[in-house]
């Protein structure tokens, strides 16, 4: 391992010495809203030589960074126009001059202007590199909330849900299922802060604010080294800084919850921002039940977001954030059996900034998570059967990273995280008292350490690529792993650009799911010498063009990825509480692959897109349906989504979306075999059914229309917007599972009958948002 970062150091200081040119120059700075100073991400920098800036190529450009920060180096001493460009921001144009061997400061305020009223520009799209698209979707929380929702409550998963390549299990679930993996399978980034279980309400809800974030980018493949641990996907946000302009606040008032979000100045020099929600169901029933909770369970939930922001000084910035929040299940009170899941997460995140010279940028974290999982059932008539289950985590990371700026063509990221983990699982039944602890509970710590290196490289004007990699260790099962990471872009014309990328990725915790218990006994499990970490090689081909003066960005993707060791519960698990915990798990492997179509339109009177997915997943393991291949329940074999927001006046806006998908793979019984009642000192008396291979047949298909009319107007001199959402436009009756009745209720016999369950009908429903 030392001479590995001995390797590195050299590699970083002999491309140091290599770059400085005597005579160039060099420009950097941040880039900020103009009001509220919060930092832009990825907006586009160029440099002109003349004030033609539409019609001439620029000389040199960069991309701001996750903090705002860019650079650009290596600039003949002259006279420039800096401009810098990106949707939904005015166009900042600014005349500089650099001379030798200068380097330049400029800090970049840029006005935000609706999209609606932004003249349409390709120059944006066509100055970015199209290596940094790839398999990559960013989503502004503006348009998040214009979405429909279902009680008003916004969330930030159902609208990644309707991204190509993006399926969800039913239409209880905002899990993101991304090209065939499965929810675990996603590194979900808040702050840079890994966030074990990101839904509320049993996974109908996300548990992220989009009221609280600034920026959201899905990378749904073959992502980049700078990100690791996980097989499918990263969903990066990060949270908003705090206006630097005034103290101000919004909010907002749902049929199932309530929000409020405060930010604003602590000083000149810093600012905070807080943001919470309360979901009152538990409200809702009590009032409906006259005061009381006897019949129904009582849920709710609850998070917290929270940012401090402080700037130390012109090169440094010190950022404290923290993110907090809680799902709580209770029995009714009248009931015999007393049940309760409780889960959530705590995170807390001090990370400064330090800009070490104008082609160095560093930043550096102190991270803490704490995240559990509790199911508890509790009989008092019968004690015997009581159960519980429980998964717990504590990470403690620390995290260092650079970014170089040796060339125009090549921008050099690095890192060093270190985690160190603290895992304890719990399963028991108070029928097996005489099975000892070893048996049915675990705490396992473990270190886990990676190093990675990538360089962003304009090999020429028509080919630009992302070349990494990416160093494990793990300590449980003394683990190595390395990751090479590759994609590129090649331009064939002005507008239209090949892509294609390969990575391979390893995880080392494992998500496994208990499929013979009704309520979730979600559990998470860490690589050791039996459980080897899951592995993955996932490769991309596409196209993407830019027409209708770039109006419109279309892409098409293929992909293919197989994925290896990957657990779950063995068949019968439930009755083996006398062996190891991780003994009762199955490994196997899985491939997916398929065809990804979209056409997305970001500026002009309406933005939106439409997708098209064509994918296949499948799943084998030796111990679970007689080790055939088979489909898991998110397997959709075609998704079609139609988004769009569109002005209809001064004010009155619309949100609407429709999608159709493929119906969902169930396991359906085929027949069923009776044991007759032979007497009392025999078993009998009952029937059994035969069933399918596992998930091997598949409900209708799954389609419906949503509407969100959201109505502007001022009451007391302060901003308000109703929102009228209409869930389930034509009330489609969508099948949420199938089963077998003894009762006929058309001919009103005994009879066995396939029946089906349907969730949501038509559901109308008010929402109320403000701002302060």
């Amino acid at each position: 391992m030392k001479k590995i970062f001995a390797l590195i150091f050299l590699m970083f200081s002999s491309m140091m010495l290599l770059a400085q040119e005597d005579g160039l120059g060099s420009l950097s700075g941040s880039v900020t809203e103009e009001l509220s100073g919060e930092s832009v991400i990825s907006l586009t920098i160029a440099i002109f030589p003349d004030s033609n800036v539409t019609s001439s190529k620029p000389i040199a450009g960069a991309v701001s960074n996750k903090f705002g920060y860019y650079s650009v180096p290596g600039i003949k001493p002259g006279s420039y126009y800096l401009v810098a460009r990106g949707v939904g921001y005015a166009t900042y144009i600014e005349k500089i001059s650099i001379g030798s061997n200068e380097s330049v400061r400029r800090n970049i305020k840029m006005k935000v202007e609706d999209v609606r009223m932004q003249e349409i520009t390709v120059e944006a799209q066509r100055d970015e590199p199209s290596v940094a698209r790839i398999s990559t979707v960013t989503v502004t929380p503006d348009f998040v909330s214009k979405m429909p929702s279902l009680g008003g409550e916004v969330d930030l998963f159902r609208v990644l849900q309707l991204l190509p390549g993006v399926q969800q299990a039913s239409e209880l679930s905002s899990g993101l299922y991304v090209r065939g993996g499965s929810p675990d399978q996603n590194l979900n980034l808040l702050d840079g802060v890994i966030v074990y279980n990101p839904s509320h309400l049993g996974g109908f809800l996300s548990v992220f604010n989009a009221d609280a974030l600034r920026d959201i980018k899905l990378i749904k493949g073959a992502f980049p080294a700078e990100y690791g641990g996980r097989l499918s996907s990263v969903l990066d946000m990060t949270m908003k800084e705090g206006t630097k302009e005034k103290f101000s606040g919004s909010g907002g008032v749902s049929m199932i919850s309530s929000r409020l979000t405060l930010e604003g100045p602590i000083n000149d020099n810093s600012t905070f921002m807080v943001s919470g929600r309360r979901m009152y169901l538990d409200v809702l029933t009590w009032l409906a039940g006259g005061g009381t909770n006897d019949e129904v369970p009582i849920y709710y939930f609850y998070d917290l977001n929270a940012k401090l922001n402080y700037q130390l000084s012109d090169s440094d910035r010190l950022f404290v954030s923290g993110f907090f929040g809680r799902d709580v299940l209770k029995e009714p009170e009248s009931s015999n059996e007393n049940f309760g899941i409780s889960w959530g997460n705590s995170t807390a995140n001090i990370r400064w900034m330090h800009i070490l010279s104008p082609q160095i940028f560093t930043n550096f974290s102190l991270i803490y998570t704490d995240y559990t999982f509790n199911t508890e059932i509790y009989n008092n008539e019968r004690p015997s059967e009581n159960f519980n289950s429980g998964s717990h985590i504590k990470d403690i990371m620390l995290r260092a990273e650079a970014q170089y700026f040796p060339a125009q063509n090549h921008t050099i990221k690095t890192g060093l995280e270190t985690i160190w983990h603290n895992f304890r699982s719990e399963l028991g039944f108070d029928m097996f008292d005489e099975v000892p602890n070893e048996f049915t509970s675990k705490e396992l710590q473990s270190l886990e350490a990676s190093l990675y290196f990538q360089d962003e490289w304009k090999i020429s004007d028509l080919m630009n690529a992302n070349l990494g990699a990416r160093m494990y260790y793990f300590q449980g099962g003394d683990y190595f792993a390395f990751e090479p990471r590759l994609s590129a872009s090649y331009k064939l014309t002005d507008k239209t650009s090949m892509t294609g990328s390969l990575a391979l990725a390893h995880q080392f915790l494992h998500l496994i799911v208990r499929n013979d218990i009704t309520l979730p006994t979600d559990l998470w499990f860490p690589s050791t010498e039996k459980i080897q970490p899951s592995k993955s090689w996932q490769g991309v081909l596409g196209v993407e063009h830019i027409f209708a003066e770039g109006e419109y960005l279309f892409s098409a993707e293929v992909y293919y990825k197989d994925m290896k060791n990957l657990y779950e519960y063995k068949e019968g698990s439930y009755f083996s509480l006398g062996i190891p915990i991780e003994e009762q798990f199955t490994s196997g492997r899985g491939v997916a692959y398929g065809l990804e179509l979209f056409l997305n339109k970001q500026i002009g009177s309406f933005t939106g897109w439409i997708g098209y997915t064509l994918a296949w997943t499948k799943r084998q393991f030796d111990e679970t349906n007689g080790g055939r291949w088979f489909s898991p329940r998110y397997d959709r074999r075609h998704d079609i989504n139609l988004v769009l927001t569109y002005k209809l006046g001064e004010n009155w806006e619309l949100g609407a979306s429709w999608v159709y998908g493929t119906g969902q793979a169930f396991t359906m019984p085929t027949g069923v075999y009776s044991f007759p009642d032979v007497g009392e000192q025999y078993y009998g008396g009952y029937e059994r059914y035969q069933y399918t291979d596992r998930n091997g047949a598949r409900l209708p298909a799954f389609h419906k229309m949503d509407l969100n009319f959201m109505y502007k107007f001022s009451w007391f001199d302060l901003p308000f917007q109703l929102s009228m959402n209409i869930y389930n436009v034509y009330n489609r009756k969508n099948p949420f599972a199938w089963y077998i009745s003894d009762w006929d209720e058309d001919t009103g016999e005994y009879k066995k009958t396939v029946r089906q369950v349907t969730l949501f009908p038509i559901i109308p429903t008010l929402g109320l948002s403000f701002k302060f």
